[in-house]
């Protein structure tokens, strides 16, 4: 569910790839120092860009060179100071992976996902008391997206804002979001939800029919061609929210995720979809991070 919006890493610039590399680095040390060191492996992409567009947006990002524990044979490197950005981001991400193994629990029923669900529970309850509001949201989120799989609901549009909603309760909630920039930030992150549900729905289109799982495309019966199109309309909704907020001064960074890196993903989806009807090896996008 997590884990697609990131930069074309081919496009950066070296020193936009280092501060993303810087921010990613600040979030995992973070959520070490604030839930301890296994909660690092809950790392996702999503709280790099969290970290990364709160920074940008306050003007307040600083780096220190330091260390990776597990890597520290490639030497020191740039990592984001502690700040609120960095904090928050590394909360939210405990939260979010806590709601994705919920669902995962739910969806799978595999022992992995309850263990990693007691696992994370004691960081969750950490996280939930420093921002009991946006866990409340995350959680009522949750809980409808859970009410409309299990109705079966055929439209994408439900489950797609249902999530779309979860991930604005995230921007809503971060300390120092000026208020004149409130209800773009709101419009962005919650068509990016929306974008996160389709293109993960749409990923896992063969593993849940496998398994027997909820998919509205499946259910629905959508093709690629009417996919790409709501998937084109929903990034366009969040590009359009990005282009009204004033970032001073301009993030090379931000900008190659919302304009370049989120769309790299998506063809590399749909592409995935194209080839295989054609009987084809899906290319590989080497400008995406792995």
């Amino acid at each position: 569910m997590f884990g697609y919006i990131r930069p074309l890493e081919c496009e950066l610039k070296v020193r936009e790839q280092q501060e993303y590399r810087a921010h990613y680095c600040g979030v995992c040390k973070t959520i070490g120092k604030r839930y301890g060191q296994i909660d690092r492996l809950t790392l996702s992409y999503d709280a790099a860009f969290l970290a990364a567009f709160l920074s940008a947006l306050n003007g307040k990002a600083s780096f220190s060179r330091g260390n990776c524990g597990p890597r520290c044979y490639r030497g020191k490197r740039p990592i984001a100071d502690p700040s609120p950005a960095q904090e928050y981001a590394a909360d939210v991400n405990v939260l979010l992976a806590w709601y994705k193994t919920d669902d995962d629990l739910l969806d799978e029923k595999k022992a992995a996902s309850a263990a990693s669900r007691i696992a994370l529970r004691p960081a969750h309850k950490k996280a939930a008391r420093r921002y009991p509001e946006l866990d409340k949201a995350l959680h009522e989120s949750m809980d409808r997206l859970h009410g409309i799989e299990k109705a079966g609901v055929s439209s994408t549009d439900e489950p797609s804002d249902t999530f779309g909603q979860f991930l604005m309760a995230v921007i809503r909630f971060a300390p120092a979001l000026p208020e004149n920039e409130r209800r773009a930030c709101e419009w962005m992150f919650y068509n990016l939800g929306k974008w996160v549900y389709l293109i993960d729905a749409w990923d896992d289109r063969e593993k849940d029919e496998k398994d027997g799982a909820y998919n509205p495309f499946l259910l629905s019966g959508m093709q690629l061609e009417d996919a790409e199109f709501l998937l084109n309309i929903t990034l366009a909704e969040a590009e359009k929210a990005y282009d009204l907020i004033a970032i001073d001064p301009p993030s090379g960074l931000i900008d190659n995720i919302m304009r370049l890196g989120l769309r790299s993903v998506q063809r590399r989806v749909l592409q995935q979809e194209g080839c295989c009807k054609a009987g084809k090896t899906p290319p590989t996008d080497k400008g995406d991070i792995r």
